[in-house]
């Protein structure tokens, strides 16, 4: 028995526990819900600050240089940030054509290089001032100091140094977010702004080139990606520019082989747009060293819209139908003639009749005949009662012998 009260006390134990815990968790885990959700946002109440960091190793062709002086570079603020990371672009960067939400809409390299590209070429064409200049120093930093949040493009130029152009990247650089001060930072961070930093620091990609030699030769070329389709135009034009200006538009087609080729002297920046007035492709510009390839790819079809079915005729109003003719009265009939008394005692008649079934009848105890009326049937009921009866004393006589 004592085993049996602690099993109950244990079953009872146990679901309490459950109900305890059932009670809880909703609390815990709307709490650690919160927690994470504030942690995700931009405190706008902080100070942030942007820094470009310049520097050169050096290989076995060119002198390492370790952190570069002397790198000027304009900055300016092509976008504004909500503390839910969301971008609104500001003038005249709102003129790009280019899908720009947040980071996740251009965390892609091609996507983020043809940003840089367009804005790039909007600032030289249109005069654009810089939010923000500086110069690195001894240390290699071109510090700006406290900036407004948002997204930026730097343009950087390039550094001559014993004929090697030291030449750095234009970039884009968002505050708060990674920092790419230490090697691969920058690539840890997981949007969520819990782990931002609030002094930028951004490395641009770097390259150099010797000025002495031959002239460098580009190429661009242009590839579809449509099957052949009807849509494709006969030709394209491409513009090029060198160093953020427009140098010339040449005109790509099965004629040239959708190539074109020129020749620079180093240390010159180049670039290209593709100018094609149609919504049937979605362009995109790569780059490979010293050649350009732009990809037009087809872009779906949208299916026509059903036509609207035609609505059905306004039924026509019946017309009344014609009244039904009275049925004619019926005729009278006649008296039938009365049957004679004779008819009855034929045997046709009803007598006949009785006889007739008398004799089809079965034979009953040896004899063909109706069932006597007159017999007694009132001691039956009670012979089956007293049999009943009896039967019932046998059984119980028969129990007690045994």
């Amino acid at each position: 028995m004592k085993i049996f009260e602690k099993a109950k006390k244990w079953i009872m134990g146990g679901a309490m526990a459950g109900l305890l815990s059932v009670l809880l968790i909703p609390a815990t885990a709307s709490a650690t819900t919160s927690d994470s959700y504030a942690s995700g946002k931009i405190d706008m109440s902080k100070d942030a600050t942007l820094s470009v960091y310049y520097y050169f190793d050096g290989n076995e062709e060119l002198p390492e240089y370790g952190k570069m002086a002397g790198v000027n570079v304009k900055v300016y603020k092509m976008a504004s940030i909500s503390e839910n990371g969301e971008f609104t672009l500001v003038a005249p960067f709102d003129q790009l054509d280019a899908e720009i939400k947040d980071m996740y809409s251009i965390a892609d390299q091609d996507v983020w290089n043809g940003i840089v590209t367009k804005a790039t070429i909007l600032v030289n064409e249109n005069g654009v001032q810089p939010s923000y200049t500086g110069t690195s120093d001894a240390e290699g930093f071109a510090r700006l100091g406290t900036v407004d949040k948002g997204l930026y493009l730097g343009i950087n130029e390039p550094v001559v140094i014993d004929d090697i152009q030291y030449k750095y990247w234009d970039f884009l650089s968002v505050v708060p977010g990674p920092n790419n001060l230490e090697e691969n930072q920058g690539n840890d961070w997981d949007g969520t702004w819990s782990n931002a930093y609030y002094d930028v620091v951004a490395i641009p990609k770097r390259e150099a080139i010797k000025l002495e030699g031959d002239p460098e030769e580009f190429e661009v070329y242009k590839q579809w990606v449509d099957n052949g389709s009807a849509d494709r135009p006969s030709s394209i034009d491409v513009k090029i520019y060198c160093d953020g200006s427009l140098l010339e538009t040449v005109t790509l087609s099965s004629t040239n082989n959708w190539q074109y080729k020129w020749k620079s002297e180093k240390g010159h920046t180049f670039s290209v747009e593709e100018v094609m007035n149609s919504d049937k492709y979605t362009p995109n510009i790569s780059r490979n060293e010293n050649t350009f390839i732009v990809v037009n790819t087809k872009n779906p079809e949208t299916p026509d819209e059903p036509d609207e079915p035609d609505k059905p005729d306004k039924p026509k109003n019946p017309k009344n139908p014609d009244n039904p003719d009275n049925p004619d009265s019926p005729d009278t009939p006649d008296k039938p003639d009365k049957p004679s008394n004779d008819s009855a005692s034929d045997d046709g008649g009803v007598l006949g009749a009785i006889r007739k079934v008398a004799e089809e009848l079965p034979a009953v105890l040896g004899a063909r005949r109706l069932p006597q009326t007159g017999q007694l049937w009132w001691p039956i009921p009670i012979l089956a009662i007293v049999g009943i009866i009896l039967i019932f004393l046998g059984f119980r006589s028969e129990r007690k012998r045994k």
